[in-house]
């Protein structure tokens, strides 16, 4: 049976990531449409520059959260930003949040930052269970003869 990590003995041992997801409302022909299978090239254009509108809109603020000031809980590490990969669905995200403990707040400040009509909704708070490939393990120091 595995020992639970003695608190304040390894920040790393206490770090979770929260997934959040991001509905814009939809912008361009083929996301209102919903028809995605033949877009054309001033179709994937438009939804290309709402995609870029919306990145340049929360750059500033998620690029900020890792280098925040620490708190009791709710200090992020590290944020990702993930974004379906088909052009009728390119106002969908998926935003993974480092964090030590505690929910740091996100999904208010990004709702004040964008358009009327988006849903953000809090997933879960997720820990890692298994990875592959397994991640490789440094070699013990051996003491110089």
């Amino acid at each position: 049976m595995a020992k639970e990590a003695p608190a304040g003995h390894n920040q790393e041992a206490r770090v979770a990531t929260l997934a959040i997801s991001i509905d814009l409302p939809p912008t361009g022909e083929l996301e209102t449409a919903g028809n995605g299978s033949s877009p054309t090239q001033a179709q994937m254009d438009e939804e290309t520059r709402a995609r870029q509108r919306f990145v340049d809109i929360v750059t500033s603020y998620l690029r900020s959260l890792p280098g925040t000031p620490a708190h009791r809980a709710g200090n992020v590490t590290r944020v990702e930003l993930l974004g379906r990969n088909v052009f009728s669905q390119l106002n969908h995200y998926l935003l993974l949040v480092t964090v030590d403990i505690g929910d740091p707040g996100i999904e208010g400040h990004l709702s004040a930052l964008l358009p009327r009509g988006t849903r953000i909704s809090v997933v879960g708070e997720f820990t890692p269970v298994k990875e592959w490939p397994e991640p490789k393990r440094p070699e013990p120091k051996r003491p110089k003869r």
